[in-house]
């Protein structure tokens, strides 16, 4: 496991990536075992808005009945739940960044993973060349 200080260098240099599992995250809040402040209100809420998400859905299919309802409600959740992993992801990397002691609860329970990002890994592209243009001749 790398020490905190040379996680925080490396990726603050670029040459580090890291991954994180939201839901492994969701299961360790839900549990108890997070004690960074902002992570717990962002779950929080995130999680009563799920609920309410939840509560929406039931009354709007129950007033409104048809297909379109079920596709508003796939789309709708498809968006939130995609939302929700994203922004999730930012607030664990920002708290794994400034707590050591998140830093290691989150690598423990691996819920955070670093790797190296090595541009030897990157594609190449190819250098592009300007051509030139013949000589247009007057008609």
């Amino acid at each position: 496991m790398m020490p905190h200080d040379q996680f925080v260098r490396a990726y603050e240099n670029g040459s580090l990536g890291c991954s994180t599992s939201t839901l492994l995250i969701l299961r360790l809040f839900l549990a108890g075992k997070i004690r960074e402040k902002k992570l717990s209100i962002n779950l929080f809420f995130w999680s009563a808005g799920f609920l309410t998400l939840i509560i929406a859905c039931i009354v709007g299919s129950i007033l409104y009945v048809g297909a379109w309802v079920l596709l508003g409600i796939v789309a709708t959740f498809g968006v939130y739940v995609l939302v929700f992993f994203l922004s999730i992801g930012d607030v664990v990397l920002s708290a794994a960044l400034t707590s050591e002691e998140f830093y290691r609860l989150a690598t423990e329970k691996r819920a955070l993973w670093t790797y190296p990002d090595n541009e030897a890994n990157s594609p190449k592209l190819p250098k592009i060349t300007p051509e030139r243009r013949g000589r247009r001749t007057p008609r």
